[in-house]
């Protein structure tokens, strides 16, 4: 596998990343913007929106009609944060053009359609459809009900909530069903306009063979497009500070289950080349069923139904989510923090270290299995060209020693709990 990139416009690059494991060819747009609270619920409504229709392609059915022209191509969008941006994807996954029939190239049409849809929206009066946005808000509605039913999801928000305050970070990404109804067309258009000329825009291409198509009409649109990319919003960060008192704040729902989230603050986070210490930290300390939490929360004292461990490297954090009864809540956060102690004195085994590495580094070589796992990993790693072989290679090289240096700079931040209500 190799990786060329290209420049196609101001703050538009475009990444070509070789892999003849695969019977198909990904594309995917994606968008990197500051993260901005106020305008969060449009910019996550936006790329559904984007992905249901266009000028050529007036609705749903005829949208579908022309993917099924093109062997069943699978359209997608998402939203998501990667630290301090926000990051809108829309991509299509298309067969290859040896697999075509002849003289057909369905990789460059592929790329017109998905083109079709970002560049050239179905608009009315100037602005979008009103019938088009109300669908969407909608949906979008129901993924905020859906996050508020799962209650492990919605402990983990009200967590980051509650850590970050007013840092945009913290807020849920598709917003409050209140904000989703007040979206107003125009906003949608000027989130629309704002993506296509100050985002920083990387165009991922996973295949096995060279897009020169795709980039070609990239580089066409973006020519038709008034940039006023900023590369400063690449670097800008925002540090997540240690509190004298942890936090502690409960919660009541109709639940049978109680839910904890627990978050710590790190010495530790930007690069994978800065940050793979606290990547193993996190899972010896709550990663597979050889990591501390696993064995002694959960196994031998039964405290809670899971206990895991992750690390947010982008922002500089570490979160643990369990379930338990409440009668076992203080007795699972204390003991969470034994073990967290035990590893900041070294309390641990080499065999747990080296079953840790090996997990790790199987997980990473297993994005080369999967073309959207790889993508993932391309758009997310947005400073650094680095492979997940070579991120294996900086996992084998951490030693105990920078394990326990990045436990000792892992402090609790804020415990959200997330109770069943009292009985009246």
């Amino acid at each position: 596998m190799s990786l060329q990139k290209i420049d196609i416009a101001q703050g538009v690059q475009g990444y070509y990343i070789q892999n003849t494991r695969f019977n198909t060819t990904l594309i995917t747009y994606n968008f990197y913007l500051p993260l901005n609270g106020e305008k969060m619920a449009t910019a996550s409504l936006l790329p559904f929106l984007l992905t249901s229709c266009s000028a050529e392609f007036r609705d749903y059915i005829n949208l579908n009609i022309g993917l099924l022209d093109l062997y069943g191509a699978d359209l997608s969008c998402s939203v998501s944060k990667s630290g301090d941006l926000f990051l809108v994807k829309i991509g299509i996954n298309v067969i290859n053009n040896n697999l075509a029939l002849e003289a057909d190239e369905p990789v460059s049409r592929a790329a017109r359609l998905v083109s079709n849809l970002i560049f050239s929206p179905a608009l009315e009066n100037g602005l979008f459809c009103e019938n088009d946005i109300s669908r969407e808000k909608r949906k979008t509605i129901e993924r905020i009900v859906g996050e508020i039913n799962n209650k492990k999801a919605f402990a983990r928000t009200r967590l980051f909530e509650e850590m970050f305050g007013s840092d945009p970070y913290g807020k849920f990404i598709y917003g409050s069903a209140e904000e989703v109804k007040a979206i107003t067309a125009e906003q949608l258009y000027a989130a629309w306009r704002e993506l296509l000329s100050v985002a920083y825009v990387r165009i991922n291409v996973i295949g096995s063979e060279y897009p020169t198509s795709v980039f070609a009409l990239a580089k066409e649109k973006f020519g038709e497009v008034e940039r006023c990319f900023n590369p400063s919003i690449l670097t800008t960060k925002t540090d997540l500070a240690e509190v004298k008192t942890p936090r502690d704040i409960t919660e009541r729902f109709n639940v049978t289950q109680g839910k904890i989230a627990m978050g710590f603050t790190s010495k530790i986070k930007g690069s994978l080349k800065t940050a793979s210490a606290l990547s193993l930290f996190s899972d010896i300390f709550g990663g597979g069923p050889y990591s501390k939490l696993f064995e002694n929360v959960r196994e031998k004292q039964s405290l809670c139904y899971y206990c895991s461990a992750i690390s947010r490297r982008n922002k500089g954090f570490v979160t643990v989510e369990s379930g338990v009864e409440e009668q076992n809540a203080q007795k699972t956060i204390d003991a969470v923090l034994k073990e967290l102690s035990d590893i900041q004195n070294g309390i641990f085994e080499d065999s747990t270290v080296e079953a840790s590495k090996k997990a790790i580094t199987d997980s990473l070589y297993g994005y080369y299995d999967n073309a959207t796992a790889l993508d993932v990993w391309y758009s997310r790693e947005i400073n650094e060209d680095i492979t997940p072989e070579e991120a294996a290679e900086l996992v084998m090289k951490v030693t105990r020693g920078d394990i326990i240096n990045a436990a000792k700079g892992v402090k609790l931040h804020t415990v959200y709990r997330l109770m069943p209500k009292e009985a009246e």
